[in-house]
């Protein structure tokens, strides 16, 4: 996955649309990666405070999505 790639899939993600985007790519990764880091930590909030069992597994499971993510972001970041 390249970072223009990466930076659709997050914004699909989180529901952003900006057509005319201002700034570097790698700019825009760092705050994608930032915007990824705070869900995180929701969704951990989220997963102490869930009883349902079938709804922490999706809690669990989405965790590990943005934790990849994350690790990828990183990747690109380092390129």
């Amino acid at each position: 996955m390249n970072g223009l790639k990466f930076i659709h899939s997050v914004k699909a993600l989180f529901g952003i649309s900006t057509p005319n985007e201002e700034g570097t790519k790698k700019q825009t990764i760092k705050e994608l990666l930032q915007k990824l880091k705070l869900r995180r930590i929701t969704l951990k909030q989220e997963l102490k405070d869930e009883s349902d069992l079938i709804k922490r597994e999706a809690i669990h499971d989405s965790i590990k999505i943005i934790k990849k993510q994350i690790k990828k972001g990183k990747e690109i970041l380092d390129e």
